[in-house]
This record gives C-alpha cells, sequence and structure tokens, in this order.
C-alpha cells in the first residue's frame, strides 16, 4: 500500500435522502428556472461528460467513460429516470508523483429525465471507443390510429 499513490478526495455529505433531495432540487432549477428540456441529476459522486440530444423517433445519450470495461458500469431505467453507474480504476501502479490530474477515477453515477414520455423496452445501449451510446424511442404524445381486421362467422 506504501507504493500506492493516493487521489485527493472530496468530502460531501450524502446518504439516500442528502442525494435523493439534491437531485430532484436539480432536476427543478434544470426543468423549471432554466428552462432546460432535459433534467441532468447529479450525485456526489464523478460525472463524466455526456451529450443528450433527439431526433424525431428518440433520445440518444453519449456518454465518455473512456477506461471503464464493459462489465464495470450499468444501465437502468426506472420509474422515467435513466441511471447509469459503475467505476473507472486507475491502470497503472507504482509510486507516482502527479503534475496534473484530470482524469477521474472511482464509481460515477449520472441520472436523466427526459422532458417526454420513452419506451423502457426500446432502450438499447453501445460501448464503443470509450463512448457508451443509450437510445430510447419516444412514446408518441398522440396515440397512433389503430385499425383492426374484422373476423366474419
Amino acid at each position: 500500500m506504501a507504493d500506492s499513490p493516493r487521489r485527493p478526495t472530496g468530502h460531501r455529505p450524502s446518504g439516500p435522502t442528502t442525494a435523493h433531495l439534491a437531485d430532484e432540487l436539480e432536476v427543478y432549477f434544470n426543468e423549471y428556472v432554466r428552462g432546460s428540456p432535459v433534467g441532468f441529476v447529479s450525485t456526489p459522486k464523478w460525472r463524466p461528460a455526456t451529450d443528450i440530444y433527439e431526433t424525431d423517433e428518440q433520445f440518444v445519450v453519449v456518454m465518455d467513460i473512456a477506461g471503464v470495461e464493459p462489465d464495470g458500469f450499468s444501465v437502468t431505467f426506472d420509474g422515467g429516470i435513466l441511471t447509469v453507474s459503475g467505476e473507472r480504476h486507475e491502470s497503472a501502479s507504482g509510486r507516482r508523483e502527479y503534475h496534473a490530474m484530470e482524469v477521474k477515477v472511482g464509481p460515477f453515477e449520472r441520472r436523466f429525465r427526459f422532458p417526454r414520455r420513452v419506451d423502457p423496452a426500446s432502450l438499447r445501449a453501445r460501448y464503443e471507443l470509450g463512448f457508451l451510446e443509450i437510445r430510447l424511442a419516444k412514446v408518441p404524445e398522440k396515440p397512433l390510429p389503430v385499425r383492426v381486421e374484422v373476423e366474419a362467422k
């Protein structure tokens, strides 16, 4: 352990109530005060850079999690919130003297709420070249007309 470098860590109070309240306040602030269409929800963990955009049919989330093994993160959708969480580990070992320390390691979590209903069954995720791409189909605002063939006897 003596040869392991120590990364500075910021200490913020955390716990189920604190994180949840902070998440909801940030969603409220982004959606209602700033008018941002997508609610970004933060936690005390590090936050990978993320782009979110929409097409006519779907929302697309692109997250930079370079250096995380494919089995080192999870993607879930529950209660209208998309959650991506995992952990990035340091790749090097041995004693080092840092001159800059910008690559975050340790656990991460990002949570997102979308401005329109999405179909959870449509969730698709792909990880390539350090970027995680998640796609969710939008649920049409107006139900599409359905035509049914009538069976005659």
